[in-house]
């Protein structure tokens, strides 16, 4: 089909995979063309925006629904495979949540059904994971750059990343946190903080503070003490920027 609305009329489970600010401007045109009827299921893909979104469609009768897999794709070609062992996020109507649940387990994927108003939180829990976790080891490989042969400096850092994510899956978070603020070492980290670039001292500083939450009772509150100090003062170089 090269129309949407002769697409949805042909359909009994309708999916919009479209970029979220294009999701109510399709469904109203879907809603105000006459081509959706009331024993129709509508979903959406997005994962911060909840099953209301699709209101123009429920006026019709249909059943609304969210179903978001919580997994990465990043342009190259993915097929049902993909989706095996992942989570999908729904929510929605009875019936529009039965018939997604229905194609998460289809695809090998399992379910995790958000209320509505916890969407966007869910949302940043997931980009958290994958887009800001893509974005520290670009940073880590800027970084790593400098003593790297060219174009090698990922390949590098992806070894640890590995060991890393196996560790957590292994040991969870707290205990697969390694590192000198794993063993208080105060020194180690304030070495650190001299010597990258000023930009990147805010960054250090608040993951480093995440860091030492999960520590728990690993450290004494000497070393809990020293290491807070040390990544909350504003060092003067910071100061200047």
């Amino acid at each position: 089909y090269a129309d949407n609305a002769a697409a949805a009329a042909a359909g009994e489970l309708i999916i919009l995979c479209v970029p979220d600010s294009q999701i109510e401007p399709v469904c109203r045109d879907l809603a105000d063309s006459g081509s959706l009827r009331a024993d129709q299921i509508l979903l959406h893909t997005s994962g911060a925006n909840a099953a209301d979104v699709l209101l123009p469609a429920k006026a019709a009768g249909v059943a609304i629904g969210a179903l978001h897999p919580l997994q990465s794709f990043a342009g190259t070609p993915a097929d049902a495979q993909a989706f095996a062992g992942s989570f999908f996020a729904i929510d929605g109507d009875t019936r529009a949540k039965d018939a997604a649940e229905d194609l998460a387990l289809a695809l090998g994927g399992r379910c995790l059904f958000i209320p509505p108003q916890d969407r966007a939180l869910y949302h940043a829990a997931a980009v958290m994971t994958s887009n800001y976790l893509t974005a520290l080891l670009g940073i880590a490989e800027q970084l790593a750059a400098r003593w790297t042969p060219p174009g090698q400096a990922l390949e590098t850092l992806l070894p640890l990343a590995e060991a890393t994510l196996a560790n957590i899956r292994r040991q969870g978070t707290a205990a697969a946190l390694t590192g000198p603020i794993a063993r208080g070492d105060e020194a180690t980290v304030d070495r650190h903080l001299e010597s990258l670039p000023p930009a990147l001292l805010p960054l250090y500083k608040e993951l480093g503070l995440a860091a030492l939450s999960l520590t728990a009772d690993r450290l004494s509150s000497e070393h809990k003490a020293a290491l807070r100090h040390l990544l909350s003062t504003p060092a003067q170089k910071e100061e200047l920027l």
